[in-house]
């Protein structure tokens, strides 16, 4: 074979080998730009799902807030003497199958509950209520909230003043939330109170 052919033969064989590797090389180089970008993409992805998700969550906990604060204005409008059938209220924002847990350390179901408050509205006067410490977690469709509920009040002549740690555990129905579990506890001045009252009459 001709000395000169196969040199050439080498020398281009050398030549598309080094082609390839710059090719290679160059497509590598390419990849490694592209790599940082993707994973910051991805991540931004995963941040933006998770700002959606704690923005849902906050939303959710905002109307559950929300919820209890309206319940209890118009329950103080009710005990002010405003037109309003408590009965129909409670209904708005308590399933109908909730138990109440009384600071007794008793539970009623709601209807109870419902009874108590209309026989005690007559007897009850200068009403006023304030919520204290709201604390709301959301898990999807379940949350509960813990408040102190303060109540001012005259009942059967009597001046009461309660402070009342409440939980109210919630589950989502469509685009509102339902109160499916109360409990409430009571310090010992307000069980003193209405252990007084209980005597007198």
């Amino acid at each position: 074979m001709n000395l000169s052919l196969l040199n050439c033969a080498i020398i281009n064989g050398n030549e598309i080998s080094i082609n390839n590797d710059l090719f290679l090389n160059r497509k590598m180089e390419s990849a490694m730009k592209i790599f940082p970008l993707f994973l910051l993409l991805m991540l931004l992805s995963c941040v933006s799902d998770k700002k959606k998700t704690n923005i849902s969550i906050s939303k959710d906990a905002t109307m559950i807030e929300q919820e209890i604060t309206d319940f209890y204005q118009a329950l103080k409008r009710a005990y002010k003497g405003a037109s309003i059938n408590t009965d129909s209220l409670i209904d708005n924002y308590f399933d109908k199958d909730v138990y109440y847990v009384t600071y007794w350390g008793t539970s009623e179901p709601i209807d109870s509950t419902k009874s108590r408050l209309r026989h005690a509205l007559p007897g009850i006067k200068d009403y006023d209520n304030r919520i204290e410490s709201v604390s709301v977690k959301v898990y999807g469709y379940g949350a509960y909230a813990f408040f102190i509920l303060r109540q001012t009040y005259v009942l059967n002549g009597v001046p009461m003043d309660e402070y009342l740690p409440t939980t109210f555990i919630f589950e989502r129905r469509e685009n509102h939330w339902v109160v499916v579990h109360s409990q409430r506890s009571a310090d010992f001045q307000t069980i003193q109170q209405l252990m007084y009252v209980a005597q007198q009459h």
